[in-house]
């Protein structure tokens, strides 16, 4: 069960309008009653500076928390960026949420983009062992690809007891694009969905490209275009965010990665 609404309203009262909207799309994407953790990766590098200035990852982050308190009843979410290289940099709670990306990330220089570092210190930071890669796809005749479906569950690990929804939100392809796509298929073995988004005008072609990677254990990313983030309403903002997570909940329980 998440946090009721009484309890935010108590405890933060700035979040309580965004809380309900949560709850709306929650309940009409079939997920009322779902745990999960909840973790945010943004993009630190130069070409978001302008972005951090104007407020609007604080402002993200608030609405990630919002719908993490629907998922997750201790009422707050973890923080990581990604630049040169990933790092954890705290928790953000309903009780310390205002201001938080600023505080969190005083200390540190922006760099480039490494998604790849970002996706290993993720699956490392919730416990989640290292697990074999999947099998690799075999050739048919005349060296045709045939995908093969991924069998069974987890190759080594028990279920978890609950899953992570990470949201990854960059504004750039990745430094080592190859490096990314190793990256996400080795951590596909992990109960965690990659809920990419991207902003600027553009859709990411490599987004959409990890997004539809064939040789991964499960399908464990989505890919959504936001393109202004305070353009964007919140209702549809939180749809987006959750689009393909409760069929991916589904795909890993069948799988047994998490009970």
């Amino acid at each position: 069960m998440g946090l009721s609404l009484e309890k935010i309203s108590a405890q933060a009262p700035g979040l309580l309008s965004l809380a309900k909207t949560a709850i709306e799309v929650v309940d009409l994407s079939g997920l009322n009653g779902q745990k999960a953790k909840v973790a945010v990766a943004l993009d630190y590098s130069g070409s978001m500076h302008d972005v951090y200035r104007s407020g609007a990852m604080q402002r993200l982050v608030e609405k990630a928390l919002a719908l993490a308190t629907q998922f997750d009843d201790d009422g707050s979410i973890d923080f990581f960026v990604f630049d040169s290289t990933a790092a954890y940099l705290g928790e953000i709670s309903i009780g310390d949420f205002a201001g938080s990306v600023d505080r969190l990330t005083r200390n540190r220089r922006m760099g480039s983009t490494n998604y790849s570092d970002a996706f290993l210190t993720i699956r490392d930071h919730f416990g989640f062992t290292p697990q074999a890669p999947p099998a690799p796809a075999k050739r048919g005749f005349f060296g045709l690809r045939k995908v093969q479906p991924a069998q069974g569950g987890s190759p080594t690990s028990k279920p978890a007891d609950i899953p992570v929804y990470a949201l990854f939100l960059t504004d750039g392809s990745p430094d080592n694009k190859k490096a990314a796509i190793q990256a996400l298929t080795e951590v596909s073995t992990a109960p965690i969905f990659w809920k990419f988004l991207s902003i600027g005008k553009q859709q990411m072609e490599f987004l959409e490209q990890l997004d539809t990677l064939k040789d991964r254990f499960v399908d464990n990313a989505n890919y959504e275009p936001i393109g202004d983030v305070d353009a964007i309403g919140d209702s549809v903002l939180f749809a987006k965010m959750l689009t393909e997570f409760p069929d991916w909940i589904k795909q890993v329980r069948s799988h047994g990665l998490i009970k």
